[in-house]
């Protein structure tokens, strides 16, 4: 018995390239820093990062936890942020890499300060380091940047989240249905529940739950309502005859943030027969000469949505054009 364990331990690590993935959720931030949780260096870069994504339940973009560079746990979170400032004495040895990459993004005059980038040691973590070389420069300059510090973030948050659908075993045979119906090829993670409606060119890609977790396309043959809500809708009720879309719009935290994106809309559901409700994001995307609507919707009630919808999300950016039969149709205007 003993064996077997170890032979099955032997294999995930090895599928995994020979190293864990990063513990926690998408949303999971992990500050590691020597100054005090009330210094106005770490309540300025909360109030970036803890920004609204969903006002449903006043969900923050990321959920803060501050830890000291001995922390060994503290480097295996999804999300680890050096702060603080100084030279590459200053700079816990785990860092100095990043420190060093910090350090020749440019002339001092005209760094950023702050540099970010995916899988430094573990599988689908982001790494990233919020630094000046001296405390008095800190506050001004990372006020200066608070924007582009938190779209960084948000676009190594996103590579982290790819990086773990990579490793995610597919459905070959979903796959290859969507291609010859709909003319598209999309990564289908395995466990998914695949439906097709070959009439509508549509499909929906359901995880049941719970937390539930929807992604609905469509191939357009003509353009969409004007209305970007009856847009979202018609397609939306498709597969969910009773559901609505409600004219609540959730902030949109990151500018274009679908690639190919010609309109997106975050906002609420909610489903007219039964109890249930929650975030979308929905986009009318360009893919070559293939044009669709998408929808991601989560309903996961009393936990976090952002880390479902990020997941939906790099599902979604997956898609593209393919050959076979339905290829030309979905071409065709």
């Amino acid at each position: 018995m003993v064996r077997r364990l170890l032979a099955v331990l032997l294999l995930l690590a090895t599928s995994c390239g020979g190293r864990p993935f990063a513990e926690g959720s998408s949303r999971d931030l992990t500050i590691i820093t020597r100054l005090p949780s009330n210094a106005p260096e770490i309540l300025l870069l909360r109030a970036i990062v803890e920004r609204t994504a969903i006002r449903i339940d006043d969900e923050a973009a990321y959920a803060v936890r501050l830890a000291q560079p001995e922390d060994a746990g503290a480097y295996r979170a999804r999300h680890v942020v050096l702060v603080g400032y100084g030279g590459k004495e200053a700079v816990p040895r785990p860092f100095r890499k990043l420190y060093a990459l910090w350090e020749s993004s440019g002339a001092a005059s005209a760094r950023e300060p702050f540099v970010f980038t995916p899988d430094l040691w573990l599988r689908g973590q982001t790494a990233g380091i919020v630094w000046t070389e001296t405390r008095d420069a800190w506050v001004p300059a990372v006020s200066a940047a608070q924007n582009r510090l938190f779209h960084a973030l948000d676009r190594a948050t996103f590579a982290a989240v790819r990086t773990r659908l990579r490793a995610l075993p597919r459905d070959a045979s979903a796959e290859q249905d969507l291609a010859d119906a709909l003319g598209l090829s999309i990564h289908v993670p395995s466990g998914m529940r695949v439906l097709i409606d070959r009439d509508h060119r549509a499909a929906l890609l359901l995880e049941e739950g719970p937390p539930a977790r929807l992604l609905r396309l469509r191939v357009l043959s003509g353009a969409p309502p004007a209305d970007a809500h009856a847009a979202r809708e018609s397609l939306a009720r498709l597969f969910r005859p009773d559901e609505r879309t409600l004219a609540l719009e959730e902030p949109l935290l990151s500018p274009d943030v679908m690639v190919g994106a010609t309109r997106q809309l975050h906002g609420r559901w909610e489903d007219g027969a039964v109890s249930a409700a929650g975030p979308y994001r929905y986009y009318e995307l360009t893919r070559g000469a293939m044009r669709l609507q998408v929808d991601l919707a989560v309903f996961a009630p009393g936990r976090p949505k952002l880390p479902y919808l990020r997941e939906l999300h790099a599902i979604a950016e997956t898609i593209t054009p393919a050959g076979g039969r339905g290829a030309d149709r979905a071409s065709r205007p």
